[in-house]
C-alpha cells in the first residue's frame, strides 16, 4: 500500500487562493486537481496529517472539498509531526511506500518529504516528483534547502503545528 501523509494549508491552498469570506478551511481546486492526478497515477491512499484532522469542521471541510482520506495521524500535542507519522506507520506494516506532502519541515528530516512553498502550493514539478517516487522510479524527495528547513524546525518548536 502506498500512502501520502497530507498537510493541507500551504499545499492544497496557498497565499493566492481566493478566500473572499475569510473561511478557515479552504481548498484551491486547481491545486486539488493536481493532487488528484497524483493519486490516480500512483494508486496511493491519503492519511491526513494536517491540523484539519483534529477539528470536526476541518475534517468536514476536507471531505466537502473532495479530499478523500483513509485515516488521520494521531494527535500528539507538543510532539513534532514526524513522531505522529511514525506512530501511524508503526501500526501499518502493509505500507510499502510513503511520502509526506507538507509545506513545513516539522522535524521531518529523515522522512521522504515533498515540500511546496506556501506561496504556490503544490506545483506540477513536485506532483511529478511524487508520482516518480511513489512508483519507485526514484528515491529522491523534494524539500526546501537546509537553511529554510532549519528555520522551520526552530519555528515549530515555539509555535507547534500550524497547518
Amino acid at each position: 500500500m502506498k500512502i501520502i501523509f497530507l498537510d493541507i494549508d500551504g499545499v492544497l491552498n496557498c497565499k493566492s487562493t481566493p478566500n473572499p469570506r475569510k473561511l478557515p478551511y479552504i481548498v484551491d481546486y486547481k491545486l486539488l486537481s493536481r493532487f488528484d492526478r497524483v493519486l490516480k497515477d500512483t494508486d496511493a491512499a491519503v492519511v491526513l496529517s494536517s491540523t484539519w484532522r483534529y477539528d470536526p469542521a476541518g475534517r468536514f471541510s476536507a471531505e466537502h472539498h473532495g479530499i478523500s482520506f483513509i485515516d488521520v495521524t494521531p494527535d500528539m500535542p507538543e510532539r513534532p509531526r514526524r513522531e505522529e507519522i511514525l506512530a501511524w506507520l508503526s501500526k501499518k506494516p502493509e505500507v510499502t511506500r510513503y511520502l509526506v506532502l507538507d509545506d513545513e519541515d516539522d522535524d521531518l528530516d529523515d522522512l521522504p518529504l515533498f515540500q511546496p512553498s506556501s506561496r504556490t502550493g503544490l506545483t506540477d514539478k513536485i506532483a511529478q516528483g511524487m508520482v516518480d517516487y511513489l512508483n519507485g522510479r526514484t528515491h529522491k524527495d523534494m524539500r526546501s534547502n537546509l537553511l529554510v528547513r532549519l528555520l522551520q524546525n526552530v519555528h515549530s518548536i515555539f509555535k507547534g503545528h500550524e497547518g
